[in-house]
């Protein structure tokens, strides 16, 4: 999907230019940051094509926590034999937007107004890891087990407006409109020693729903 996505912009962005005079085509580049209450802050980058007064954008922001723990317990009578324990938890988050817009003259620039969707896609793994070291410092057995959960693409409304100063350079504040509810396809994997086994669980409905991924987005661009 994110390939398709990207794909589609940058088609659409050549077929522009192929068809515009060099005075009203235009490239923006854009780079800034989106803020969630989910995500928090992130990178955001984003490339805009102009023809004329019109626009058409793409954007792309992600996330990724990882988060792990390492516990040892010590044979008392043995010290140089342990268990060791590792525990995880990690999540990622990654959003496209495609938008089109259409600008106005306002004062020493132009005031453009916006709109488009944003695809994006959440997922979450956790687990605990054991091994055992023997006397010697010998690998002995070793088990775990992990929970992945994984959506599909979400479909968000998303608005923006940007400022573009008659210099080229330009500034765009973007909202997208999503809350954390989100169906999720879960499942699990083990092993032990060298065994190993992995089973699709379950198709969770509206398993992520306290998180709220609306984000805004704000974006500095130079237009050439």
């Amino acid at each position: 999907m994110k390939k398709l996505v990207v794909a589609c912009a940058l088609t659409s962005m050549i077929a522009l230019s192929a068809t515009a005079n060099a005075s009203e085509f235009t490239i923006n580049p854009l780079v800034g940051a989106s803020h969630s209450k989910a995500s928090g802050t992130n990178l955001a980058l984003g490339l805009e094509a102009g023809y004329s007064d019109f626009i058409f954008g793409y954007t792309y922001t992600g996330d990724k926590n990882e988060t792990s723990s390492n516990y040892a317990f010590f044979d008392t009578e043995i010290h140089d034999s342990a268990l060791n324990i590792n525990t995880y938890d990690n999540d990622k988050f990654k959003a496209h937007s495609l938008y089109v817009g259409y600008q106005f003259d306002l004062g020493a620039g132009h005031l453009a107004v916006k709109a488009g969707v944003e695809l994006s896609k959440y997922s979450r793994s956790m687990g605990v890891n054991l091994s055992e070291i023997n006397q010697g410092g010998n690998a002995g057995h070793k088990a775990g087990l992990g929970i992945t959960g994984t959506s599909n693409y979400e479909y968000s409304p998303m608005v923006g407006v940007g400022y573009y100063m008659n210099s080229g350079l330009n500034f765009n504040l973007h909202y997208t409109f999503q809350d954390g509810k989100r169906d999720m396809n879960i499942s699990a994997h083990g092993y032990n020693d060298n065994e190993s086994k992995s089973e699709a669980i379950t198709r969770a409905k509206k398993a992520v729903s306290n998180r709220d991924f609306g984000a805004v987005m704000f974006t500095v661009g130079y237009r050439f």
